[in-house]
């Protein structure tokens, strides 16, 4: 039996979020799967290396003119591969059009809209079940299945030999490093920068940091140099602007714990079973199921909170106003209860 599994979002935390549903996949057929991704993600060296991964398919899943050309390309790469069974866990249709067009025997995926027409609609979701979230979708799909998944496993393993590489380009400043995650495209994520200082001087003062490393995009700059002005303890901190994507997950691997909002390098920090505490603001805080995660929410969410359901529609998910009711000290008391 060959397996391949698509995911084709381009952003990094939501491929890492589907890895314990492409596990169980794999667990379940007892077979290493081929996963296909979005060429946009960027992290095939440290996907193809997990043992429930044989082989990685990129492709850039454009639109308009180009859908078709993409498409074609998928259908010889599944072909070459020789993939007999695939399982689509989103509701897009083009994986699931060049799954039809290379003859792929048994084709599973949610069966909403156009796709429905190229997929087994035994296992389909409900069009009401796009209310929830991608996590529940896919919760969904393979309930539907009869697929076990589970929450608790390290779902990205590094090489022993890579992180101890990575570990050297460091080994002179003090430990314990910590990471922090302070930016993202969706400004109503964004906690701010002054509370991250704050918070950092809380920690080193603490012992509970020494050395902070700080993720945040190059175009972005300007976080990194707010946190280290409004700390007293400057010289402490890394900016890691420049590490790509692979090296950003070994930085967060060999540090002691991790805190960020919520974005792409949170989930890879639960992924890693990673001691993580991620600031969630507007967004679904049932999205990052993986155990290691504690969710820091505001008083808001907590009092109008309908679990499992996506809360596009809220009047306070436009702007940055409910993130920023977070306080440093409900942050900060939350990382020394659970450290």
């Amino acid at each position: 039996m060959k397996i391949c599994v698509f995911y084709t979002s381009p952003k990094l935390g939501d491929i890492i979020l589907q890895l314990p549903f492409i596990k169980a996949i794999s667990t379940h057929y007892k077979v290493k799967i081929t996963l296909c991704i979005n060429s946009h993600i960027k992290i095939k060296s440290i996907l193809e290396n997990q043992k429930y991964i044989s082989n990685i398919i990129e492709n850039p899943f454009r639109r308009g003119r180009f859908f078709f050309q993409d498409i074609l390309k998928l259908k010889q790469d599944l072909n070459k591969e020789n993939i007999n069974s695939a399982f689509i866990l989103e509701k897009t249709k083009g994986p699931a059009i060049a799954c039809k067009l290379a003859r792929i025997n048994k084709i599973y995926g949610f069966g909403i809209g156009s796709q429905s027409l190229f997929v087994d609609k035994s296992v389909k979701l409900n069009k009401n079940d796009l209310r929830y979230n991608y996590t529940e979708q896919s919760i969904k799909f393979l309930n539907n299945l009869d697929i076990i998944y589970n929450f608790k496993d390290k779902f990205i393993v590094l090489n022993n030999v890579d992180r101890e590489d990575f570990e050297k380009n460091y080994e002179f400043l003090p430990k314990p490093w910590v990471c922090f995650a302070v930016d993202s495209t969706e400004v109503n994520r964004i906690w701010p920068q002054k509370n991250f200082a704050e918070l950092a001087d809380k920690l080193f003062e603490r012992k509970l940091a020494k050395t902070i490393f700080v993720i945040n995009h190059e175009n972005h700059k300007q976080y990194f140099q707010e946190i280290v002005k409004n700390s007293k303890y400057e010289n402490q901190f890394i900016n890691c602007k420049s590490l790509d994507r692979s090296q950003i997950i070994h930085l967060i691997d060999v540090c002691e714990y991790f805190v960020g909002i919520d974005s792409g390098p949170s989930c890879v920090a639960g992924a890693l079973d990673k001691k993580t505490f991620c600031i969630i603001g507007p967004t679904d805080a049932t999205l990052p199921r993986f155990n290691s995660i504690k969710k820091i929410t505001s008083d808001i969410y907590d009092n109008n909170r309908e679990v499992g359901i996506y809360r596009c529609g809220d009047n306070f998910i436009q702007n940055d106003s409910e993130v920023k009711t977070i306080s440093v000290s409900k942050v900060f008391d939350t990382i020394v209860k659970n450290l």
